[in-house]
């Protein structure tokens, strides 16, 4: 295997120390962590480490495409990711932050890569996980942490050395292994878009841009369809929209895990050459794409545009060595999904000229802790001023943390009657779950409050309205249910995995599924079907084009 000059410049700067790496996307930063973690040898063969490994990614898919790839090479790997857990005692494991937070970061004689760790500076409600862990790994443990935007490597590795009293050194890279050419002319159409990632921020608009995409375009040749429902029978996808047919695919946080598979396996084998999505199109991923189109920028939750770290994370996924040597950067003309009092081409501009903005880490209440005594207010709120960035003033946080504990108390006193509230109050703290806002931890533990061992099915139901569809929620209770101190328990947990199964069977069997895949191309004709083939059948017009009301196109689980 060759190496570019910059990752063996990157390996002997960081070799055996604690260390920030930093490298725009697709330049080949999971490299270096391989010869850093001592999986690769220099000359690029692999070999089995001296100590443990372990690989943290900020969500599971990222963890999976992990455990895949170490797999493919060979190597005894396992994963563990709160849902899903195989051959965790392996000498190399891909989890989740929380995971190894829970159950390995006080552990002796391992290695840690932190990836997509830019990931903390905008999900506060995972931050506490990172934290928390870096704070509490080995002194003896070497940590390593990357990620293609950082908004200031030094500040962040200053930042980790004392959260985790280890010194940490700095590597930034900023060569490109592909060229990244940003405001190309014209800008995208929806008439005009190929082999490219669409960017707009609801699920409502990434589902109405792809029928609008596909709608200009032609239906993909008959070999790609033919591909297309081989693969969602494989990972059970009941129905084929429309936009797939067309190679538009949809991507975001609301899909159930089986059709992202599908559309990453579609967009992959080149059956797709579109994907409108949400920033979850951003997390890393593996989707190459020649061009990066934004349909729109800013958000309308808070009336502002995203952030220039945001921006580049998301332009940077143009382009792949290999496939697309120059990647581009553009805009949707007169975009009908861009905020109302915005133009798209005019932020673009503005982000282009804009610096990035200094790394942010903001920590959440630890109320659990706080319930079972386990630290005092003035302690905790010590912790999440000291240990965020930039630090917080302390009596902003010790008001939020008083305030979080009074709107508790309220809670208790609506809830169960005088006599009542003491064992209430001890429950509550003992089945407190961080991954779980205050208002869903009193709905569990009333559940215990009135059954010793509640049902997991019907503590599923109580969270639906907290999440994204009740997959989600089943999937957070057999979280929760692994967190449940001794005790403690959910009645059902074989009817609640089964339920998980009915409902997407690639989240236990994913590893199964993706094997099919690829075993079922490996019998394949290479490159049968191509998109950029045409057929006469034109789609406008056609029986498989239904118009887009506003109630489907906010349905659930249909890509």
């Amino acid at each position: 295997m060759d190496f570019y000059d910059w990752q063996l410049r990157a390996f002997e700067h960081i070799r055996g120390r604690s260390a920030v790496l930093s490298s725009p996307t697709g330049t080949g930063k999971t490299l270096v962590a391989y010869l850093w973690t001592g999986i690769m040898l220099g000359d690029g063969r692999i070999t089995v480490p001296d100590e443990r490994v372990i690989f943290t990614a900020p969500i599971k898919a990222l963890s999976n495409e992990r455990y895949l790839d170490l797999r493919r090479m060979g190597l005894d790997v396992g994963i563990e990711t709160g849902d899903f857990k195989r051959n965790e005692g392996a000498p190399i494991v891909c989890c989740t932050q929380e995971i190894y937070t829970l159950k390995y970061c006080r552990l002796p004689g391992q290695r840690l890569v932190v990836d997509e760790f830019h990931y903390v500076f905008s999900d506060p409600d995972r931050a506490r996980a990172y934290i928390d862990g870096l704070r509490d790994t080995h002194p003896d443990t070497p940590v390593l942490v990357m990620s293609a935007t950082f908004g200031g490597s030094e500040t962040v590795g200053a930042y980790l050395s004392a959260v985790s009293e280890r010194p940490f050194v700095v590597y930034e890279n900023t060569e490109r292994v592909t060229d990244l050419i940003f405001r190309p002319k014209p800008p995208a159409t929806v008439e005009s878009v190929r082999d490219a990632l669409v960017f707009v921020f609801s699920q409502k608009g990434a589902r109405e841009l792809a029928y609008r995409i596909a709608r200009a375009r032609r239906r993909i040749p008959s070999e790609g369809r033919k591909r297309l429902y081989e693969l969602a029978d494989i990972l059970d996808v009941p129905k084929v929209q429309m936009p797939l047919l067309c190679g538009v695919g949809v991507y975001h946080g609301g899909m159930l895990p089986k059709e992202k598979l599908l559309v990453e396996a579609a967009f992959r084998e080149r059956i797709l050459d579109v994907v409108v999505g949400t920033d979850a199109l951003s997390l890393g991923v593996n989707l190459p794409a020649e061009t990066t189109v934004f349909a729109q920028l800013v958000h309308y939750h808070d009336n502002a545009p995203i952030s220039k770290i945001e921006f580049l994370q998301m332009a940077g996924r143009a382009g792949r060595k290999g496939l697309f040597d120059t990647g581009y950067v553009t805009w949707l003309a007169d975009s009908p999904f861009e905020h109302k009092d915005f133009r798209t081409d005019l932020v673009f501009r503005d982000l282009l000229e804009a610096e990035p903005e200094g790394a942010c880490v903001t920590l959440r209440p630890a109320f659990g802790r706080l319930l079972r005594k386990q630290v005092t207010l003035e302690d905790e709120a010590a912790y999440i001023c000291d240990y965020s960035l930039p630090r917080q003033d302390p009596a902003i946080v010790g008001g939020m943390l008083r305030d979080g504990l009074k709107k508790i108390d309220r809670a208790l006193r609506r809830l169960v009657p005088v006599k009542a509230r003491e064992r209430f109050r001890k429950i509550l703290a003992n089945i407190w779950y961080e991954e779980m806002d205050v208002d869903e931890n009193l709905e569990v533990a009333l559940l215990f409050f009135r059954e010793d061992t509640p049902s997991a099915i019907e503590a599923a139901k109580l969270v639906v309205p907290f999440e994204r569809n009740y997959l989600q929620a089943l999937l957070k209770i057999k979280r929760f249910a692994n967190r449940l101190p001794k005790g403690c328990r959910f009645r059902g947990m074989r009817d609640l995995n089964t339920a998980v199964d009915s409902i997407d069977p690639t989240i236990f069997g994913f590893e199964e599924r993706i094997g099919e895949i690829e075993h079922t191309l490996s019998l394949a004709e290479t490159g049968r079907w191509s998109v950029v083939s045409s057929l006469p059948e034109v789609v406008e017009g056609s029986d498989d084009v239904p118009a887009v009301s506003d109630a489907e196109v906010d349905e659930p689980g249909v890509f």
